[in-house]
């Protein structure tokens, strides 16, 4: 019966290769903080950032965003209140000159809205959020640019969160006036792991393991009965 207990866990074990959480595209290392846009309102209505091609491997499915708060943490930190809307597009822009030019656009037909509601909570560090919609990124049509948009002009967050001074990867603005302030946030596409769902070949060796324990278990019943 060991063995045949063995066989069913073997058949079992794909389960937690299939859960291995396979880790995000991190752009930026965080060196300063900013509460604009996430916890703070003086940008405006408007927050933009722009991310070289050259962070991405390849084209990805991007379905969530994470944003740290991990330089200047704080226990109770909290995000602006009011609906926000997130899209995803791409870009041809310079990124050195990104935060002060106004002459791109903040928003148009191109740019596919991914994400529109209320954020969550900084939970260890961070804030997680989940894309209504997948955005699916090509490195070679351009760079990727990030529209957060926010109408209420809230200011009740707390937070700051982590940034990366620009040195070529990424950078910002804001659509309240053009500044040169050479920074983006510190963002991770895609951190947080996929449920796993097994695969057929997988649902038939766990049915054929479980099978295998309980036809022992059967015999085994047999044999004890035979011998009472």
């Amino acid at each position: 019966m060991n063995k045949l207990l063995t066989a069913a866990a073997a058949a079992l074990s794909p389960l937690s290769l299939a859960a291995a959480p396979a880790y995000a595209t991190v752009v930026g290392t965080a060196d300063s903080g900013n509460s604009i846009p996430l916890s703070g309102n003086g940008g405006g209505y408007y927050y933009q950032q722009i991310y070289s091609a050259a962070n991405f491997s390849g084209a990805t499915s991007i379905k969530d965003l994470t944003f740290y708060s991990s330089l200047y943490p704080n226990a109770s930190g909290t995000v602006r209140t009011g609906a926000f809307q997130i899209y995803l597009a791409t870009s041809t822009a310079d990124i050195a000159s990104f935060d002060t030019n106004n002459s791109a656009p903040w928003l148009d037909g191109s740019f596919t809205q991914v994400f529109d509601g209320t954020l969550g909570p900084i939970v260890d560090n961070k804030l997680e959020i989940v894309l209504s919609q997948a955005f699916n990124y090509d490195p070679s049509a351009g760079k990727l640019l990030l529209t957060i948009r926010n109408f209420s002009l809230s200011n009740d967050g707390n937070a700051f969160f982590d940034v990366d001074q620009n040195n070529g990867i990424t950078n910002s603005r804001f659509s309240a006036y053009p500044y040169n302030w050479n920074q983006g946030l510190v963002t991770a596409f895609n951190e947080i792991p996929a449920p796993s769902v097994p695969e057929p070949a997988t649902w038939a060796m766990m049915i054929a393991g479980f099978g295998l324990v309980g036809g022992t278990l059967r015999r085994r019943s047999v044999r004890f009965a035979s011998v009472i």
